[in-house]
C-alpha cells in the first residue's frame, strides 16, 4: 500500500519554496549489531532547485539517495542532486532537473528515426516525477 507524504510548503519557505508530493512504496529495516539501516523505495513529484527532508523521506537522516526520472518524452533528461551534512540529523538534499541540449535520436527496429524535439520547460505545475531509493536510518 502507498504512503503518500506532502508536509506543508511553509516548510520550504527558507529552502526556496516548493512543496513536494513523497509516495512511499515499501520501506525496508535492516538492524544488525549496533546500527540500524533503512532503505526507503517510492517516488516523489518535485520541481527543479527545490530540496526534500529527511523527514519527508520517513528517515531521520538521507545518506544515500538514488534518483531516477521519469519523463513521457525520449530526450535525455537526468538529475543532479546534493545531500547536505550527510547522517547529520534532519538534514535534506537539493534536487536538480537537467535536460540535456543535444540532437537527440530514437533507434527504432533497425531504423534510426529523425531528430527529437528536446522540452524547454517541465510540464504545467514546474515538477517531475522521480523514481527513488534512499538510504539513511
Amino acid at each position: 500500500m502507498v504512503e503518500v507524504i506532502q508536509r506543508p510548503s511553509s516548510e520550504h519557505t527558507d529552502y526556496g519554496g516548493g512543496q513536494p508530493l513523497v509516495h512511499i512504496h515499501l520501506v525496508e529495516r535492516t538492524i544488525h549489531g549496533n546500527h540500524v539501516a533503512v532503505k526507503i523505495f517510492g517516488e516523489m513529484k518535485i520541481a527543479a532547485k527545490e530540496v526534500i527532508f529527511a523527514r519527508e523521506l520517513k528517515l531521520k537522516t538521507i545518506q544515500v539517495l538514488l534518483l531516477t526520472p521519469e519523463a513521457g518524452w525520449h530526450a535525455p533528461t537526468t538529475v543532479a542532486k546534493n545531500v547536505y551534512h550527510k547522517g547529520e540529523l534532519d538534514n535534506y538534499a537539493s534536487i536538480d532537473i537537467l535536460a540535456v541540449d543535444t540532437h537527440g535520436y530514437e533507434y527504432t527496429a533497425g531504423t534510426r528515426v529523425g531528430g527529437i524535439t528536446i522540452p524547454t520547460s517541465l510540464p504545467y505545475d514546474g515538477s517531475m516525477w522521480l523514481n527513488f531509493i534512499a538510504l539513511g536510518e
